[in-house]
């Protein structure tokens, strides 16, 4: 799938899967380890990412600085404009169908991260904060996810 991408635009893409974690882990303020703990297997798990485009950069931003990545998707002064350069960019390349699949598998990553760091009482009930929900509600209004298609890619 990188072969769809100049090089420019595939470092930008490379962004994506920190700004999504920036985005859910800070919506509370409070970044835990239980979240970065997620990221790190989310990362880890790419070989098997259903979704070709997340598996192939994922797996390429392990050979990067991830260090750098990060710094740089926690600058949040350049989220939104970032982000729509990147919608721009995926809606020009991918199919609808790629899009979606692609979308939906960063907001499966998200959700994880979301529900990594506890919450509940006791540990039970709902893990995700209202703080995360409308984050991930955000990415997802931002990107239009139809979140129909994830049950239809990801079951």
């Amino acid at each position: 799938m990188r072969e769809k991408f100049t090089p420019k635009e595939w470092e930008l893409l490379k962004l994506l899967p920190f700004q999504v974690f920036v985005l859910v882990a800070g919506a509370d303020q409070k970044i835990d380890e239980a979240e970065v703990a997620q990221l790190n297997e989310n990362l880890k798990k790419a070989p098997f990412y259903k979704d070709p485009l997340h598996k192939e950069l994922i797996i390429d931003i392990i050979a990067s600085d991830v260090n750098g990545l990060v710094k740089e998707a926690m600058d949040a002064s350049k989220f939104v404009d970032r982000a729509n350069r990147i919608k721009s960019i995926l809606r020009g390349k991918l199919t609808p169908d790629e899009y979606q699949r692609f979308v939906g598998s960063m907001f499966i990553n998200g959700l994880g991260i979301a529900r990594a760091s506890g919450g509940g009482f006791l540990g039970l009930g709902d893990k995700v904060s209202e703080e995360e929900k409308r984050a991930l509600f955000l990415f997802a209004a931002m990107f239009e996810l139809d979140m129909d298609s994830l049950s239809k890619f990801f079951t």
